[in-house]
Parts: structure tokens; C-alpha cells; sequence
């Protein structure tokens, strides 16, 4: 059973692996005494990658990534998040105790679910009560894609989310108390992730997708306001000044026409060429395939996350 983002990478460089409904992406990280170098990144277009492991196999010999550890981002349909606050046990009995406690909340079997968590930061919800991310996600889901992971020559070790694979690129740009939102465009639904203090202070998906309609551009305005609304009410922090949009939107787009015209923040979209080192540009189209591929491959052993298999 691979560990649910608890696996630290001891290797100098990972391949990530994402999920999507329309193919799968790939990039490798290289650590460097400098900074981490993207050496490979490409959006393999495929209906069926698990009918086709030769041909991604042919992509991992003839890119030299044989033998590479892998992080693996599952999609949407198979975890689930909730916040839920933290069962008064001690660190070894957690995982049991969320197990008890979200298995009326989830939607999948908890006997064939792997459970983990995310802890907020101590002054979430103005000290409260400890608050958790409770993650249920599917065993044979997990074991299935590290199977084909081991089929075309990779080693996976770690298990992630988009979720948190995104603050690989976005915990550095979180570095002072105000907050930090990230709005991630995703093919059937966003996510919008706040920090600050280069913490996670909360998470939630959104209805919106980028495929959707321009005239319900506004309905993802009312969304992102309801969830920067109760960042400021209920989890007590300072208002957001920022929000950051990916992947890389054109600043002439309906969606970042209507976020300018109704959000009270400085708007960007995040270009990758600004904060990756990568021997060739990443292009616009290639961003929108491909961000959440690189956000994991940047996962570095500094961010202290251990565990095992």
C-alpha cells in the first residue's frame, strides 16, 4: 500500500504522473545544487492509458526516465476531502479515529478506502478547535495506477491530490499573513486553495470548470467570493489581497474580464516560465495539460513530510 503523501522523496528528482479525463501528464524534476530543473514535461493524449502501457513505456525509455520514482495524482473521482475537527487522540490513532469519524460522510466503501490528513495551522478557525482534512481514497484505485506505473518502468512511491500538489507552487508566493487565493482551473471542476504564511488555511472544489461557457463566468465570481467570505468569518484570517489563476489564462478572457470587474484583489495568472527552470518554454497550450504534473514534480525533501510505504 503506497502512503498517502507521507513518503519522502530520497532520490534527486521525481516523475509525476496525473490522471486526466483526456490523457495523462508527465514531467520530471531534476534537483540541482542551484534550483529544481524541469527535464521533461508532455501531455500524452490517450482514452485509454491502461489499455497502452508499451506506448508510455516507449516514452519513459526514450526520455531516459527508466527506474525514476513516481508521484502519482489521483483525479477527482477517486478521493474525497473533508474538514472535519481533529479526534483528541494521539498521532499514532489518528488515521483510525478519522476512519470512524468520516465513514458516514464518504461515498466510497471505508473498508476499501486508505485514509490520511491534512493539518491546519493552530490559528485556523481563531483557535477553536484543531481543525483536519480528513482524505478518503480508493484502494484499488491507487494500486491499480501504481501497477501500471511499475508496467512502463517507473517506481512509485507517493501518493498526492491536486490540492496540495498545487502549493509546491504556490507556498513561496504565500509569505506574509496576507492571504494568498489560488483558483485552479480543472476539466470538470476547480478548486480554490487559500493561503497565507505559506500554510494551507482551506480548500474546497467549485462547480466552475474552464471548459464552461463564458456567461458562467459569473457564477465562478460568486463562488470565489463565498470562499474568500468565509476565510475572513469563520477561519479568521486577514483578507486575501491576491488570487492567482491557473493554469495560464490570457488576461482578455471573459473569466479574468469578470475577476477584475467584481474581486477587490490583485489578479494574475500564473505563468510556469516565471518560476520553473526548464531548458525549453513551456507554451500556453501545454500549460493548460500540464500544471498540476509540474506543481508535483516540484515536490522537494525540504518540505519535511515523512512516512513510508
Amino acid at each position: 500500500m503506497l502512503a498517502l503523501f507521507k513518503k519522502k522523496t530520497a532520490a534527486k528528482g521525481i516523475t509525476s504522473v496525473v490522471f486526466n479525463s483526456d490523457g495523462v501528464s508527465l514531467a520530471h524534476v531534476q534537483d540541482t545544487s542551484t534550483q529544481p530543473e524541469l527535464t521533461f514535461c508532455e501531455f500524452v493524449p490517450s482514452s485509454s492509458p491502461f489499455q497502452e502501457p508499451h506506448r508510455f513505456s516507449e516514452i519513459i525509455s526514450q526520455n531516459g526516465l527508466q527506474g525514476s520514482r513516481a508521484l502519482i495524482v489521483l483525479p477527482e473521482s477517486c478521493y474525497q476531502l473533508h474538514l472535519v475537527e481533529r479526534p483528541e487522540v494521539s498521532d499514532d490513532e489518528l488515521v483510525d479515529a478519522l476512519r470512524w469519524r468520516i465513514k458516514d460522510m464518504i461515498s466510497f466503501d471505508i473498508d476499501k478506502t486508505v485514509i490520511d490528513y491534512i493539518e491546519l495551522p493552530e490559528d485556523a478557525y481563531r483557535g477553536r478547535s484543531r481543525m483536519i482534512y480528513a482524505v478518503a481514497a480508493l484502494q484499488e484505485e491507487i494500486d491499480k495506477r501504481a501497477a501500471w506505473c511499475e508496467s512502463i518502468g517507473l517506481t512509485p512511491v507517493i501518493v498526492d491530490v491536486p490540492e496540495l500538489a498545487l502549493l509546491n507552487l504556490t507556498e513561496d508566493l504565500a509569505d506574509s499573513e496576507a492571504g494568498l487565493a489560488v483558483f485552479y482551473l480543472g476539466e470538470e471542476s476547480s478548486s480554490i486553495n487559500l493561503l497565507s504564511d505559506a500554510s494551507l488555511y482551506f480548500t474546497r472544489h467549485l462547480s466552475y470548470s474552464k471548459n464552461a461557457p463564458s456567461e458562467n463566468a459569473g457564477a465562478a465570481v460568486l463562488e470565489l467570493q463565498r470562499s474568500l467570505d468565509y476565510y475572513e468569518s469563520q477561519v479568521g484570517k486577514p483578507p486575501c489581497v491576491r488570487l492567482l489563476v491557473m493554469p495560464l489564462q490570457s488576461d482578455d478572457t471573459p473569466l479574468m474580464n469578470e475577476l477584475r470587474q467584481n474581486l477587490y484583489l490583485d489578479i494574475h495568472s500564473l505563468n510556469l516560465n516565471n518560476l520553473v527552470a526548464s531548458s525549453e518554454p513551456l507554451s500556453d497550450q501545454l500549460q493548460q495539460s500540464v500544471t498540476v504534473a509540474v506543481a508535483a514534480a516540484l515536490r522537494a525533501e525540504q518540505r519535511g513530510v515523512e512516512g513510508g510505504v
